[in-house]
């Protein structure tokens, strides 16, 4: 064996030695995390579901304001009801469970969660899609619950 050909071999043994410990760092790295996050579950506010879980949102404007005061993102729903309704149509297209949900019946609107075992929870009613929408989705993002000034 010539000289060349005993460096590379020796560098291709140390490179993937160098490859693997990296590899097995990054993979215990996200062990790591699984395993914290199952021993210290996110804590939400009272009113949620057990085993509640951040829900997505697909509609661009409302997660553009969902860091807003609860109360200007009601105000916004009221002055760009299409985004509301954009929300309405949005939680019409989820097709797993669990999930939230915020559903038009007669003339109010329901905003709760749906259980694996097809079984709501948290319900809340509202008279107004965008009370609704802004409960829906504080709701699915964690942030808490809205209760619409009478």
């Amino acid at each position: 064996m010539t000289v060349t050909r005993f460096v590379l071999l020796v560098l291709g043994v140390l490179l993937s030695v160098a490859v693997y410990a990296a590899v097995h760092v990054i993979v215990q790295t996200m062990v790591d995390r699984v395993k914290a996050a199952k021993s210290n579950p996110k804590v939400f506010p009272e009113g949620f579901p057990e085993g509640f879980k951040v829900q997505r949102i697909e509609i661009n404007a409302a997660r553009a304001i969902s860091g807003f005061p609860p109360s200007d993102i009601a105000k916004y729903f009221r002055e760009h009801p299409e985004t509301a309704r954009a929300l309405l149509l949005d939680s019409y297209d989820k097709r797993y469970t669990p999930a939230t949900y915020i559903e038009e019946k007669g003339n109010g609107f329901t905003v709760a969660w749906f259980t694996r075992d097809l079984k709501r929870q948290c319900v809340q009613e509202f008279s107004d899609l965008s009370d609704a929408a802004t409960d829906y989705l504080l709701f699915s993002l964690g942030k808490g619950r809205w209760t619409p000034a009478k």
